[in-house]
């Protein structure tokens, strides 16, 4: 059989499939990890496939949809499928609600606020002196016992492309993670990121103001990486682009042309960080699982 088709799961294919019935291709539908993937025997039917669906995405196809009962005012199937995806991948979801409540913390500094819980959330206290408020050092915050401010910073956006963006590639590949490799693996993914993550902004330039999911993205990214690497017959299913952009807008970020575009400071030593914290889960997962002992939660 031969893959002709991988579109994410969410996307209905019955019309379609029935659509491929009534035109005598032989096909079969399965679902490998996020994605859905359509097999016919040939590569004549491969074409027709990949050609057809085409059409079909595009609106120059039109097909037969199944009817659908819906109640007045009722978004079709948005509730089902919110709790399906709750279901399969409740981490990645709850870091994703966790960020966008407390996104309007991060947004009260467009004010000039700084109120508790956001200095609560930051990775070093800010102390009032003679007036001024001031940063303290990482020191103090371990000295405090202030371990929380290791992780948290992850949990703190300033604008909405911000948290859009992360939250995006949150939602991408914190799922596929989480469905190969379960909860805990991606819980472990995630804190691993942020922590590195914020002790590399820390090292590389100093006690400031910083914070977002863009370290743990490059962590989650630098997770899949190796894992597919190491474990190829279980891959995340992340294209070779994707990496190749990671990488290549990683390395523009320490270049400073991004920061001169106007759109805000990156905290390039943040991606590194992650991106190693990433690669050492990914590292140790795929290793333990190509030892026979496959590491779900």
């Amino acid at each position: 059989m031969i893959n002709a088709l991988e579109i994410p799961s969410d996307i209905n294919l019955a019309a379609f499939g029935r659509f491929l019935a009534s035109r005598g291709i032989r096909h079969r539908i399965t679902e490998e990890g996020v994605n859905q993937i359509v097999w016919v025997p040939s590569e004549a039917e491969a074409g027709f496939v990949q050609s057809s669906y085409s059409q079909y995405a595009s609106g120059e196809l039109e097909l037969d949809e199944a009817p659908v009962q819906q109640t007045p005012g009722q978004v079709v199937q948005v509730l089902p499928r919110l709790l399906s995806a709750m279901r399969r991948f409740p981490l990645t979801l709850s870091l994703i609600m966790i960020n966008v409540l407390l996104f309007p913390v991060g947004m009260g500094l467009d004010e000039g606020s700084i109120d508790g819980l956001f200095e609560r959330l930051l990775f070093v206290s800010i102390e009032e002196v003679n007036g001024g408020h001031y940063f303290t050092t990482m020191s103090h915050t371990v000295d405090a016992g202030q371990w929380w401010r290791f992780l948290t910073p992850m949990f703190i956006h300033f604008s909405w492309p911000h948290i859009v963006f992360n939250l995006l590639w949150v939602w991408e590949i914190g799922r596929r993670i989480e469905f190969i490799n379960g909860s805990a693996l991606l819980l472990a993914a995630v804190i691993a990121s942020s922590l590195a993550a914020n002790v590399s902004q820390y090292m590389m330039s100093g006690p400031s103001l910083f914070g977002g999911m863009s370290g743990v993205v490059f962590g989650l990214l630098g997770h899949s990486l190796v894992w597919s690497r190491l474990v190829p017959s279980k891959t995340m299913g992340v294209t070779n682009g994707i990496y190749i952009f990671m990488l290549a807008y990683l390395a523009i970020g320490f270049t400073g042309a991004i920061d001169l575009l106007g759109l805000g400071s990156l905290a390039n030593g943040a991606h590194l960080g992650g991106l190693v914290g990433g690669l050492v889960t990914g590292g140790l997962a795929g290793l333990h699982a190509r030892q026979g002992q496959p590491p779900r939660s």
